[in-house]
């Protein structure tokens, strides 16, 4: 049957490897596309910061509470020690002690919206780190698992450029020429099998004389519709 059984071997190898080759770019692509793990470290570091703006505000507003507490504490120290005596000056300290409270009033609401925001902080953080961590275990394990399919399709496309090194040695130059060339032209496939008396590539249905040239013939016989090399089987 001519060279024909050899060149559908030749297809099938090459097939092969063409699959094996689009599946290692895929793989290839996912390993380099850290886009989820990338947002979810972003996320995280805004909610640590959004925690430490929310932690020293809190921070701030206690010691304004504390040190307004303290100078009330003295104020009215004075107010009731019985040291002073001029009731201008008793007035002025009531005075003082009763604006002191007003302000002390107002921080401590200052205080109280720094502890819902801190406390909504700490949650937003926790969360953040938790999906962290979860994205970066799933990315772990996604990528070990790739890179183990990778190791395996390249030891296979290893074997296939051997067994295709193999069959081509036993094909005439112009023969392969001419395969390479369809192989170029009809995206990767160069033979078509001859499938219910038909062309399985384009679906062109055959001839009996065609038919019985592609199972009879000592030449190529090609498909009259996509000129393809056909193989019968």
């Amino acid at each position: 049957m001519s060279h024909t059984l050899t060149l559908y071997r030749l297809q099938q190898t090459d097939s092969q490897t063409d699959r094996s080759q689009a599946r290692l770019k895929i793989i290839q692509q996912t390993l380099e596309d850290d886009g989820e793990l990338r947002l979810a470290k972003e996320c995280a570091e805004q909610a640590e910061a959004g925690f430490g703006s929310a932690q020293r505000t809190l921070h701030q507003t206690e010691n304004a509470v504390r040190d307004q507490r303290i100078k009330i504490e003295q104020t009215e120290s004075s107010l009731y020690s019985g040291s002073i005596r001029n009731p201008k000056e008793l007035q002025d300290l009531q005075n003082d002690v009763a604006s002191l409270k007003r302000h002390l009033a107002t921080l401590e609401d200052r205080q109280l919206e720094a502890m819902v925001a801190f406390d909504d902080a700490s949650a937003a953080h926790k969360a953040a780190q938790a999906d962290l961590q979860l994205t970066t275990a799933k990315a772990l394990q996604k990528n070990e698992s790739l890179a183990e399919e990778r190791d395996l399709l390249l030891k296979e496309v290893d074997k296939l450029c051997a067994e295709r090194q193999a069959i081509t040695g036993a094909i005439p130059t112009d023969v392969l020429e001419n395969y390479e060339s369809l192989r170029k032209q009809r995206r990767g496939m160069a033979v078509a099998t001859v499938t219910d008396k038909a062309c399985s590539a384009c679906g062109t249905t055959l001839t009996p004389m065609q038919v019985q040239n592609v199972f009879m013939a000592a030449d190529l016989t090609y498909c009259p519709t996509c000129s393809r090399i056909l193989y019968g089987g």
